[in-house]
């Protein structure tokens, strides 16, 4: 199976144990007592995949095995002696010290990490039996196939493919297992399981990556998922050209009749290549040009030239480089020199995150404002499936990752955001430090105004309103950031020393109730144009 397609499985697997049949979903701390799933069951089942008896015991023992330092620490209850037992017949409680304690542990940062590679070894140790006995399948039948033995056992999977039509695939092992409420030969009956079939059918339907083939309409979450899983993928090692090799690999058409050569800049094959790999090229259009590429889309009607347009998940950015410095009025229409693909929206926040290709010769993300500089436009494809998964915080991150998140609005606002970091076991103070440190660095910070400006700097955003009445001078009354956008989530443009003199036009955004000022001043030579908070700035 391929990496990205045992991860699709991971996530399916989890949403129908313990994510409430949401793709995406999973509940780490899951802990079932004895009897709770099957009148049968003597044992406890703990974990996002519902990990039962010895199983439950051998997630405790990668845990114990992999971060000793970190499990000791948790273990307040004698867990550690327990592993040593036969948890056949394992029945503690969930409000016991004992299932508490294994609650706390499998929950922690490192509890989540041998969770997650617990259910990969497993999914990949059913693949390999599959293939021993029954060959080599498609992707998307063997996740199936595992599907069927990770919930009903090899005796499962055996009945319901003695049934299915041949070729396997995963509409034929589906439509088998649609026949078993009916077949009363033994009580292995996974097919029973109506809603959970269908669920899963659909959801390998929907993100197993099949190269060139698209049975289920046009998924916005598909696309991004697919650019995401090649996220690391550089020309350091080589480990680019299968994007190319996508690309090259094409049944159809090449625009212009070019195929890409590994040393021209990749970006827009990128974009391409996830097109062609998820066959969504009906709706979006390949090139290997970011110039044709507009072009291309232009002729499919979904071109947006507008800079201020709010993008979704699965459109194009493109970018021009040389986009003017008054970007916060101006619509950006010079040759586009860049393109990547939308991955994740934060509205409320001003922010958007784009996965590209050949950025810095490799794929990695890139965190733009919304109406910012350098964007050039959108290619916005005609989805057929607009749902997209929320991106939700969780634990075990590392505190520049985690401090990014809370810049994007991923962890909401205060008090909400400190309730919810400090629940996922991060430390409040610490994080806010750090996202202070990088909204905040290499930002200038002047000792005194100038009155005549060389060079100008405007923010990245515009004003949303206007109000004659707060038009003025106003005076800084202690050092103030001016930022790119309203909110102190926004990145700084410069310190504004205090007792300053800066000027307002009427024009603010409302953030969070209070307003922000866009302002005016010259600084060392400089004129900045952007936001500060009302609160600091005193009327004249």
């Amino acid at each position: 199976m391929k990496k990205e397609n045992i991860t699709v499985l991971r996530k399916i697997l989890y949403a129908v144990e313990s994510g409430g049949q949401v793709y995406g979903k999973q509940n780490y701390g899951a802990f079932a007592g004895v009897g709770a799933n099957t009148p049968n069951e003597k044992a406890i089942t703990i974990g996002a995949g519902q990990w039962y008896a010895e199983e439950a015991r051998t997630l405790l023992l990668n845990i114990h095995k992999k971060y000793p330092k970190e499990f000791k620490k948790l273990d307040t209850a004698g867990i550690t002696a327990d592993l040593n037992k036969s948890w056949g017949t394992y029945g503690v409680t969930k409000t016991s010290a004992k299932g508490k304690c294994i609650i706390a542990i499998i929950t922690s940062a490192v509890g989540i990490k041998c969770q997650d590679a617990l259910m990969e070894t497993q999914i990949k140790t059913y693949a390999a039996s599959i293939e021993k006995k029954y060959g080599s399948l498609s992707d998307d039948a063997m996740m199936e196939c595992i599907n069927i033995i990770h919930q009903g056992g090899s005796g499962a999977l055996t009945r319901i493919l003695a049934k299915t039509q041949k070729p396997y695939t995963a509409k034929t092992i589906y439509t088998a297992l649609c026949t078993d409420p009916a077949d009363k030969s033994n009580n292995n009956q996974v097919g029973d399981y109506v809603t959970r079939q269908k669920v899963v059918y659909g959801f390998i339907t929907k993100y197993c990556n099949k190269e060139g083939v698209n049975t289920m309409g046009y998924s916005r979450q598909a696309v991004a998922d697919l650019v995401n899983s090649w996220v690391g993928k550089n020309e350091a090692d080589g480990s680019y050209k299968t994007i190319i090799d996508i690309y090259n690999g094409y049944k159809g058409a090449f625009p212009r009749g070019t195929k890409m050569d590994y040393s021209w800049p990749w970006c827009a094959c990128t974009w391409s290549a996830a097109a062609i790999k998820l066959g969504y090229t009906p709706i979006m259009p390949i090139e290997i040009s970011c110039y044709y590429l507009i072009e291309a889309a232009k002729k499919k009607g979904i071109w947006i030239e507008n800079d201020a347009h709010v993008p979704k998940v699965g459109e194009g950015v493109l970018y021009y480089w040389k986009d003017g410095t008054n970007f916060a009025t101006t619509d950006c229409t010079g040759v586009p020199d860049h393109v990547g693909t939308v991955t994740e929206v934060y509205e409320k926040a001003g922010y958007f995150v784009v996965t590209e290709g050949n950025y810095s010769n490799a794929v990695k993300k890139r965190t733009m404002l919304i109406n910012g500089r350098y964007i050039r436009g959108f290619i916005s494809p005609k989805y057929t499936d607009n749902t997209v998964t929320p991106v939700t915080p969780a634990a075990g991150k590392d505190l520049t990752t985690v401090a990014r998140e809370v810049i994007l609005g991923v962890w909401g606002d205060l008090p909400e955001r400190k309730t919810k970091l400090e629940a996922s076991g991060y430390n409040f103070t610490d994080v806010q430090n750090k996202v202070n440190e990088l909204l905040n660095k290499n930002v200038p910070t002047p000792s005194k105004p100038q009155n005549t400006g060389v060079t100008k700097v405007v923010a990245g955003s515009g004003a949303a309103s206007f109000d004659k009445s707060l038009a003025g001078s106003y005076v800084t009354t202690t050092g103030l950031y001016m930022r790119h956008g309203a909110g102190k989530n926004k990145r700084a443009m410069v310190l504004i020393p205090e007792g300053t003199k800066v000027q307002n036009y009427g024009y603010y955004t409302s953030y969070n109730g209070t307003k922000w000022l866009y302002i005016q001043v010259t600084l060392n030579g400089v004129q900045y144009t952007g936001f500060s908070c009302k609160t600091y700035l005193k009327k004249q």
